[in-house]
């Protein structure tokens, strides 16, 4: 509906514009502000445009107001002007409607007040198609989104498990405003950890077998034991009497496929399943090919019998290095193969979602996409902070099992995956989240995953309640509220009702609004507010068998349309009843 709205007002303003002097640029409709007033008795929605025109028309912004105020009054723009034919009702003469009730000028703010029969088309619009509410066209634009690229030695801990629900319902969020995403998992299987990893269930395996032990610093937790009880049966007790370096290509082998696996299995419990998953490992056969490219692009400097990348030359703060005197890569140099990898598919455009630590990489991974040779501002990259943990008020317990780390299934099995994803998803990625468990378990409004729950399921017993059949709410015209509403006074239920409708048809711009700024809380945070909203109207007036009943009905359809599909696409299972 903003949309719609904003592209009925630029189409205005330019004509408006070309009428004061045809040399004027025109706006485009993304390129008009759109808010709400702070009183709802001025309209639903308010624009400052006039004050973006001050400067260009070399007018007050009240008198630009009062102009175009008047300028689109006068034009009487019909419903049938701004829709499609085919996407119009047939039950209505749209030749005859406006859209605009009314358009006021204030202080410089121009103040719209939409008809009902522009609610009436758009709700009827919503409600006859809700697979496709909230949707957008398809963008041909491609995305390759990384949102994982935790290393293989141990399972999910609820720092991997934030960037993990985030990146999913982005993906999700994507895919359904018309962007073609890929997900992909970066499985960081190359170098020291795999080989510590193939040390600690070797020692674990050496500690059961009672075999001598090799020294080295080693992984710790009881998955490890369970790593090592597994691979006792894959190999046999005689495979671990043999040299340690002899074999530890396969048990590191193994061991990650074994942890890879349960980390599939942990995504998959929360509903979080990749496209894709790369191996860092066999990238690196184009490890010499990518070194020459960068040699050739002027982006490497020999120091000290080490390789450097000259970062800084790219607005880095310091050049880096990028193979040591040793001759071993660094890690830095997996990922600019794996950028170059990713560039090399030819997507549109790229994102990142790291862990908060991996701030200080970003310059160096930029500077080394574009000494490849492309373009860097096609990477977006994300990070998510930390999160820490409560239990009644104290830290949340630790798991043995993962060497003192808490583990994300351990917490889908105490609140389940939908509240887990609700908590990751209600704070912006990029802030330090903290939340107690017990708090989410709650069966009451604090619990903001119970309180939206609750206010569906409100509408969906209504619905069963009532007397009426769901044909006669749908064909019910919102237009009557008027007529009713003064025949019964009851002014304010109608005011309130309008209300609630707009803030479920406003959804569709949240959506595209958190989605271009990737900050999916303010999804949670809309959806919150709405289902407040619901609850206030529910408690405030009685609905069924009343004269407004059936437009009551319609309107609580239309919320739960929006809750529906805002849960749906964070991937969380609203319920219907309670």
């Amino acid at each position: 509906m903003h949309y719609k709205v904003k592209e009925i007002l630029a189409k205005y303003i330019n004509e408006f514009l070309y009428e004061v002097d045809s040399s004027l640029d025109s706006f485009n409709p993304q390129d008009v502000p759109l808010g709400y007033p702070k009183d709802k008795q001025y309209g639903h929605f308010s624009t400052t445009i006039s004050f973006i025109l001050a400067k260009r028309l070399r007018k007050s912004p009240n008198n630009i107001a009062n102009d175009i105020a008047k300028f689109i009054n006068q034009r009487y723009i019909h419903i049938s002007d701004c829709y499609s034919i085919s996407s119009l009702s047939n039950s209505i003469d749209h030749n005859n409607h406006l859209v605009f009730e009314e358009v006021v000028a204030l202080n410089g703010y121009l103040n719209i007040k939409l008809s009902l029969i522009f609610f009436e088309h758009e709700i009827n619009l919503k409600l006859s198609s809700p697979h496709d509410f909230a949707k957008g066209e398809e963008k041909n634009h491609k995305i390759l989104l990384e949102y994982v690229s935790a290393n293989p030695t141990g399972p999910l801990h609820i720092g991997h498990a934030r960037g993990a629900v985030f990146g999913s319902a982005l993906q999700r969020v994507g895919k359904h405003l018309g962007y073609d995403i890929i997900g992909e998992y970066y499985v960081n299987d190359a170098g020291s950890q795999i080989d510590m990893l193939a040390l600690s269930v070797f020692n674990a395996v050496a500690s059961i077998l009672d075999l001598d032990l090799v020294e080295g610093e080693i992984y710790r937790g009881e998955y490890i034991d369970d790593i090592a009880r597994a691979a006792i049966l894959h190999f046999g007790e005689g495979y671990f009497t043999k040299d340690f370096q002899s074999i530890i290509i396969d048990i590191g082998l193994y061991a990650k496929d074994l942890m890879l696996n349960r980390i599939k299995s942990n995504l998959s419990a929360a509903d979080i399943v990749f496209d894709s998953f790369v191996s860092e490992k066999s990238l690196y056969c184009k490890w010499q090919d990518t070194l020459d490219t960068l040699k050739s692009n002027g982006a490497l400097d020999i120091r000290d019998g080490a390789i450097w990348l000259k970062s800084s030359l790219k607005n880095d703060e310091k050049d880096r290095v990028l193979v040591r005197d040793s001759g071993e890569p660094t890690y830095m140099a997996g990922d600019i193969i794996y950028h170059r990898d990713k560039f090399d598919r030819g997507f549109d455009s790229y994102i990142n979602i790291w862990g908060a630590d991996h701030h200080g990489y970003i310059a160096r991974i930029k500077a080394s996409i574009d000494f490849l040779g492309y373009d860097s501002d096609k990477l977006d990259i994300l990070l998510a902070q930390m999160v820490n943990l409560l239990k009644a008020g104290k830290p949340y317990k630790m798991s043995k099992r993962a060497g003192n780390f808490i583990l994300m299934e351990d917490i889908i099995n105490d609140i389940g995956s939908d509240s887990l994803k609700f908590i990751f998803l209600s704070k912006a990625l990029g802030t330090h989240l903290e939340f107690d468990v017990d708090v989410i378990n709650k069966q009451d409004s604090s619990n903001p995953l119970f309180y939206i729950n609750y206010a569906n399921a409100r509408i969906h017993t209504l619905l069963k309640k009532s007397d009426l059949s769901k044909d006669e709410i749908l064909s019910s015209s919102i237009v009557d509220i008027y007529k009713l509403a003064k025949l019964d006074n009851i002014e304010e239920l109608r005011d309130e009702l309008v209300n609630l409708m707009v803030s479920a048809l406003s959804f569709s711009y949240i959506l595209r609004q958190s989605y271009e700024e990737k900050e999916l809380h303010k999804i949670c945070e809309y959806l919150k507010n709405l289902a407040k909203q619901l609850h206030v109207f529910y408690n405030s007036y009685k609905i069924l068998q009343t004269p407004l009943e059936a437009q009551i009905l319609k309107v609580f359809m239309l919320v739960s349309l929006s809750l529906s599909t805002g849960f749906s696409l964070l991937g969380i299972e609203i319920k219907t009843q309670m």
